[in-house]
């Protein structure tokens, strides 16, 4: 789709200062000491995890409990967030027992979060205590049930509430009477607090043994696209030097496996390398392979779990292809004029529905539920949503048609029965029509561009001050420049199909992917273009050269 450009004011004389304090301003950085700590090397906004409601009666419930020599079970989501949430408490806890165990739900069987025969089988195993991660707020009948059976449960997690809240000792910053300061933590951060209450409160625990933990929580940081402001931004800065420095031999054998180098690693690729490998084990198979991958010191373990995620990686990224097609086709056969996107999709895998979900919603800039069949007459539906259409506030208008469901502003997941799924596309676009009514651009693909540069202004000095500002991610985007005017000059086509295209203007390298068809038919007419982008140094063959990347492209003569 065509995306309107929001180019901003033009400043004269625009020195490196004055656009450092331009692309702060944008993201909500005002004033020389919030701006200082943006930038530091070592960053120090973190917050007392005993803030947080609940945190200090349930360590202290933990602490006891390993006093006691009881059994305790960690039990956890299937995506990258539960998974290193999981191996984080696994690493902390059996570091003060020997009585620790999880238990991960399949989501082909049992679906998220907490269920009945999970809690009866955990107990029946002689558990005392279950300590969930990123999962369980909204879990009450569960919760419940395992206190009638004689089970203690701590729930930690980071989704939001509502009024079936869990009865329990609950660690989530997303509580209303919770005071904790940073609302936006990942699963894996809320159990990293957890950690931190505990070594407070008198576990034998380091420090260090806290920071070597750091590397889990940036990775499910950045894979559950939480905001990279705040207390996040601290964690993952930390988090990433843990992961350059090799000390988790899985890690480092995936990063290896997969092409990437550590001491090299940063945001952009724990996204969309690191996170895509740690999911598809819960979603092509059993995300127990991703736990094995981060908590295991056995090399021959390692080696065969590496292996185990990249096979799995590459069967899911099979199916999300044809999936993808075949939804495609359906929208356009049956809901091209939807505001509101809700594709019942019954061959379907439904581990890549929230994957599909998303292209769906990148495509058409709409919301997107993809639905698939779970167990006799019922459907699941995992969704994305576009920036203004809050998916969680949406779903809770129609909470009467779920057996149950969760989720937050830009992604959901529910389950319903199939009577209930034309009531819900229904309602969905009922909302969606009104919401287009009163602010229409709320629906229009669109691309905010934080400053014009001319193609001098793009040199190693921006590069440097750009990169005082990563880690890059959710709320902290990769800043995006306009350069307009260009005319190419020695176009190089490069890719297996010779679909990318790389070219100069006034001494600067611009590189275009997937845009090489489109590139010559416009360039045989000498048009000029305006591009959007980012600088980045360009490494090969060890050498190193400064190139612009283009991600939308203008021709003066379309």
């Amino acid at each position: 789709m065509k995306r309107k450009w929001i180019l901003p004011e033009q400043k004269d004389d625009q020195d490196k200062n004055d656009l450092i304090n331009l692309l702060m301003e944008k993201r909500g950085v005002i004033g020389g000491q919030q701006v200082e700590e943006f930038l530091s090397d070592h960053p120090q906004q973190t917050y007392d995890p005993l803030l947080m409601k609940d945190m200090e009666e349930s360590a202290r419930k933990i602490l006891s409990t390993i006093e006691q020599e009881k059994e305790i079970c960690i039990y956890g989501d299937y995506d990258c967030d539960g998974v290193c949430a999981i191996s984080l408490l696994l690493e902390v806890f059996t570091k003060l027992s020997a009585r620790v165990s999880y238990y991960i739900p399949s989501r082909f069987e049992e679906g998220y979060g907490l269920n009945m025969e999970a809690v009866k089988a955990i107990k029946d195993k002689g558990t005392d205590l279950i300590v969930t991660v990123d999962c369980g707020s909204v879990s009450m009948a569960e919760v419940k049930y395992a206190e009638e059976i004689g089970l203690s449960i701590i729930v930690t997690d980071h989704h939001n509430l509502n009024d079936r809240a869990a009865t329990c000792l609950l660690i989530n910053p997303k509580q209303s009477e919770c005071s904790y300061p940073e609302r936006e933590l990942s699963g894996c951060g809320v159990a990293f607090k957890l950690a931190q209450a505990l070594q407070r409160l008198g576990g034998n625990l380091t420090k260090k043994d806290l920071n070597d933990c750091l590397d889990l929580v940036a990775i499910a940081t950045i894979g559950d696209i939480v905001s990279l402001m705040g207390e996040n931004r601290t964690l993952v800065k930390y988090g990433l030097r843990v992961i350059n420095s090799g000390r988790r031999p899985g890690l480092a054998k995936l990063i290896e496996k997969t092409g990437l180098k550590t001491g090299e690693i940063k945001s952009s690729q724990i996204a969309y390398v690191i996170v895509p490998h740690l999911n598809a084990a819960g979603r092509m198979l059993s995300a127990e392979t991703g736990v094995t991958l981060l908590s295991s010191h056995d090399a021959l373990e390692i080696e065969k779990a590496t292996n185990l995620l990249v096979e799995q990686n590459k069967e899911r990224r099979r199916n999300q292809e044809g999936t993808y097609e075949e939804a495609l086709t359906i929208v356009s056969n049956y809901h091209k004029d939807d505001l509101f996107l809700v594709i019942e999709m019954p061959n379907a895998h439904e581990g890549i529905a929230g994957i599909v979900a998303g292209k769906l919603k990148d495509a058409f800039h709409r919301p997107a539920i993809l639905v698939t069949p779970t167990g006799e007459d019922f459907l699941k539906g995992t969704g994305r949503s576009i920036e203004g259409v809050d998916l969680y506030v949406a779903l809770a208008t129609q909470s009467q048609l779920f057996e149950r469901f969760g989720g937050h502003a830009g992604a959901c997941g529910f389950q319903l029965k199939r009577g209930n799924l034309p009531l819900l596309r229904d309602a969905m676009n009922e909302m969606a029509k009104e919401l287009y009514r009163r602010n229409p651009e709320i629906f229009e693909p669109k691309i905010e561009i934080d400053a014009i540069l001319g193609v001098k202004e793009c040199d190693l000095e921006l590069l440097r001050v750009l990169e005082k500002m990563e880690p890059f991610g959710h709320k902290n985007p990769k800043p995006l420049f306009f350069i307009g005017g260009l005319i190419p000059e020695a176009p190089f086509y490069m890719g297996n199909e010779k679909q990318h295209v790389r070219f100069q203007s006034e001494g600067l390298s611009f590189i275009l992917f997937h845009e090489a068809e489109s590139f010559r038919s416009h360039q045989e007419n000498g048009a000029p273009l305006d591009l959007i982008g980012y600088p980045e140094i360009n490494r090969w063959n060890g050498r190193e050269k400064l190139q612009f990347v283009a991600t939308d492209i203008r021709w003066y003569n379309e």
